[in-house]
């Protein structure tokens, strides 16, 4: 006579430690099957007490469920008090990578920040504006980043991120030519408005004036800052 198959879900731990969470199968009461606290590679980790959390289910498909459901609701793989080291599928474990921890964690952090008015999200625009402008002016008096470059080296670069950016048809290849005119007079007008100052020479004019200003005199073009 074939024995009867029990299915459960079980929360297995260390006193004072870490815990696991996972499903079982087995051919006695579930209370009885003392001996097994989960099926974790962490040798570190030393389970001495179980709870049997759930063990009315018809297969183990339900069970499966119910484990999955609490390991991605706890975070188990990202979370150290666990010795989860793979989520739970129906039909095996997946893991996920460092890369993607980190991508998950910067979006529970960001939601975090915006919701709370917190970090980047509790400055003004008018802050992060003038910390802008202090950032790009220690990176010109370093000679780093951008200004660490050669114009030819630039000049490449540009051409790279262009020609990605065509491949992928984003950014602004992934608009109509209808899109692009308006933009392009929207960023016109508002350049027009702008007035720069050369800091060789003192002479204020807008920034495309400005540049042919400075190179028909061999000023470096990036010695400007604008007033207005």
């Amino acid at each position: 006579m074939e024995l009867k198959e029990y299915h459960y879900v079980y929360y297995s731990y260390e006193e004072y430690g870490r815990g696991y969470f996972g499903s079982r199968t087995c051919k006695c009461l579930p209370e009885e099957d003392v001996k097994y606290f989960g099926s974790f590679s962490d040798k570190n980790f030393k389970p001495t007490e179980k709870i049997i959390l759930k063990s009315d289910y018809a297969t183990r498909e339900e069970a499966y469920a119910d484990e999955i459901t609490l390991q991605e609701y706890y975070k188990v793989v990202e979370n150290p008090h666990f010795a989860n080291r793979a989520y739970q599928s129906t039909t095996k474990f997946y893991y996920i990578t460092p890369t993607e921890i980190a991508s998950e964690r910067g979006k529970i952090n960001g939601l975090y920040h915006k919701q709370n008015r917190t970090g980047v999200c509790g400055r003004s625009k008018e802050k992060m504006s003038e910390d802008g402008k202090k950032a790009t002016e220690k990176a010109r008096e370093l000679g780093v980043g951008l200004y660490g470059l050669s114009s030819k080296e630039k000049s490449e670069a540009g051409k790279i991120g262009g020609n990605r950016l065509k491949e992928l048809g984003i950014g602004i290849f992934g608009m109509s030519i209808e899109e692009r005119k308006k933009i392009g007079s929207k960023v016109g007008k508002e350049v027009g408005k702008q007035k720069w100052m050369c800091l060789e020479t003192g002479f204020i004019t807008s920034p495309g004036a400005l540049g042919r200003y400075q190179k028909a005199r061999n000023i470096d073009t990036s010695r400007r800052v604008r007033v207005s």
